[in-house]
């Protein structure tokens, strides 16, 4: 199976924050014939959490097999993040409280 490299810094930036780039990604990573596509993050600076999550989802979602490649420590953690789900905290239970008219 051949595989197809892409760098993500020449398709979005070496900063990955907005959310709806990775839908134009995912786009374009669409629209390549190579079933096998790998990602390559070399020389990216950062990413925002909410890019980080919108990515997951995409890639869940593709009909392609997505790799990543060269991730750095920093972009690894953030995916770490977002792949582990988590329990909303109750801090208040509204059920419970009764208004008091002053």
């Amino acid at each position: 199976m051949k595989s197809t490299t892409i760098m993500i810094k020449e398709r979005i930036s070496v900063d990955l924050a907005l959310r709806d780039s990775v839908g134009i990604f995912f786009d374009y990573l669409e629209s390549i014939p190579q079933k096998e596509i790998t990602v390559d993050f070399s020389n990216i600076k950062s990413i925002s959490r909410s890019f980080a999550h919108e990515y997951t989802i995409q890639k869940k979602h593709s009909k392609k097999m997505i790799i990543e490649t060269n991730v750095p420590e920093n972009i690894k953690k953030m995916f770490e993040v977002v792949e582990q789900p988590t329990e909303k905290k109750v801090l208040l239970d509204l059920r419970t409280i009764r208004a008091v008219t002053l």
